[in-house]
Order: C-alpha cells, then sequence, then structure tokens
C-alpha cells in the first residue's frame, strides 16, 4: 500500500477579492511535498491569484483582500506572527518572463543570501555552485560567472532565476508560466529540470501538454473557482467534471 504524500501548502475556504471583484471562490486544495503541482484553466480564472497568495505576493495589491486560511508546513502564513519577509524566502518564486537582475551571474545568485546576512566568499561561492547545479545550468556558466546574466539566452536568463531562487535553499518554488517566453529547446530544459528538482513545485501553466508532462497532480480553475483536483493522468484521461472535460478537450477557453 502506497502512503499518502505529506501535506505542505493547505488552502481552507480561501475567498479573495481586487476590490469589488470576487477573485477566487472558497477554494480549498491539499498540496503534496516534494510534488510537481499544475494550475490550469482559461485567462482570469484565478490560478496565478492563488499562487501569488502562497507568498504574499498580493499584499502590495491595492485593495486586496483575503477571507480563510492558508497554511505552509502547519502554520498560518497569513496569521498575525506570519513573517511575509521569512515567507518569501521559504517560498521562491520565478515569473513569466526572465528578470535577471543587471548584474553578474554570480551577483545574481548571491543576492539573496547577502540580503539575509552570507558574507564569507567562501560560503557565497559553495551556495553559487551549488544553486547553479541545482538548476542545471552549472556547466554552462562555471567559466564566465563575471559575465552579466542579461548576455544569456533567454532560456539560460530563466534558469539563473530559478538558481537565484534556489540560492535560499526555499521549501517551495512558485512558477507563474515559467516557459510561455522560451523556445522549445529553452522549454524542454526547464521542463526536464522541474522533472528531476527534488522539490515542491506549484506552476500555473496554459500549456496543457506541459502540465501532463512534468506534473504529478493537476488543479483545474474556472471563474474563481476550483472545479477539480487530482492526480494528473487522471483527470486528464478521467475527469470527474463536466467543466473539466470541456476544457481539456478544447471545447472552450
Amino acid at each position: 500500500m502506497v502512503a499518502e504524500p505529506q501535506t505542505i501548502i493547505e488552502a481552507r475556504n480561501v475567498d479573495f477579492y481586487y476590490g469589488d471583484f470576487h477573485a477566487l471562490k472558497n477554494v480549498s486544495i491539499n498540496i503534496a511535498a516534494q510534488e510537481v503541482t499544475a494550475m490550469i484553466g482559461p485567462s482570469g480564472c484565478g490560478k496565478s491569484t492563488f499562487l501569488k497568495l502562497l507568498n504574499r505576493m498580493n499584499d502590495f495589491t491595492p485593495g486586496a483582500r483575503l477571507a480563510g486560511e492558508i497554511f505552509i508546513s502547519g502554520a498560518s502564513i497569513y496569521g498575525p506572527d506570519a513573517d511575509p519577509v521569512d515567507i518569501r524566502r521559504r517560498v521562491g518564486m520565478v515569473f513569466q518572463r526572465p528578470n535577471p537582475f543587471a548584474k553578474s551571474i554570480y551577483d545574481n545568485i548571491c543576492y539573496g543570501p547577502r540580503l539575509v546576512g552570507i558574507r564569507k566568499p567562501q560560503d557565497l561561492d559553495v551556495l553559487v555552485e551549488k544553486a547553479l547545479r541545482a538548476a542545471a545550468l552549472w556547466d554552462e556558466v562555471k567559466d564566465i560567472l563575471s559575465k552579466s546574466a542579461m548576455e544569456l539566452s533567454g532560456g539560460q536568463q530563466q534558469r539563473v532565476c530559478v538558481a537565484r531562487a534556489l540560492a535560499l535553499e526555499p521549501e517551495i518554488l512558485l512558477m507563474d508560466e515559467p516557459t510561455s517566453a522560451l523556445d522549445p529547446i529553452a522549454t524542454a530544459k526547464v521542463e526536464e529540470w522541474i522533472k528531476n528538482a527534488n522539490l515542491t513545485i506549484v506552476i500555473v501553466t496554459h500549456n496543457m501538454q506541459q502540465a501532463a508532462r512534468i506534473s504529478d497532480r493537476t488543479a483545474f480553475f474556472f471563474m474563481g473557482e476550483l472545479v477539480e483536483f487530482g492526480p494528473t493522468m487522471e483527470l486528464f484521461t478521467r475527469p470527474q467534471e463536466t467543466q473539466t472535460e470541456n476544457y481539456i478537450t478544447g471545447r472552450f477557453g
């Protein structure tokens, strides 16, 4: 008998508003540790909004309001004792378009560790190599670490952003359409990294084939609601909800 995976993220009855707009409606979901969870659905369905709630990125949005609870490793991330800065250290994020800093590759990776007080060159050297190896980029850039990250290819820039997030050794990595701006070869490299990362990853993607290739479980959002959530192959081959079937077969969205 296979043991159930351990839950690392738990959302309970989450409603979220942008001013008067009800963006998420009563979303409850348990996300397993050490798995890749994909979130799919048409544009504007709430999947990116939900993703950003997991590291409190929506705190910066005027008029934003949350009801319900979100727990990471059993602790409320919106409770009175929660530290948003610490949450963002523990829950890294990679965005849709590569956004390396206009600094060297080395300084991009060191940026977060330096902010939290890691200063010794030998410690930073170890972190840089570890993070770049984890992002499957070390062999490509180990001899050009002083080169500006802006001079790299788009796929390499995105993996620098992955390595920059990994340098803080997060418990969870959020990825918001991380390959939508990349060519097929670069996309394949990022997908290969995701499949082998041995990390809790939550990824928003419009590409259903990508979700099928890389994720263990998939959540389908529609009009702010979580319609269906389950093992990826089951959701794509035997969806339980008509809305899910209509979406994955191209009847809407």
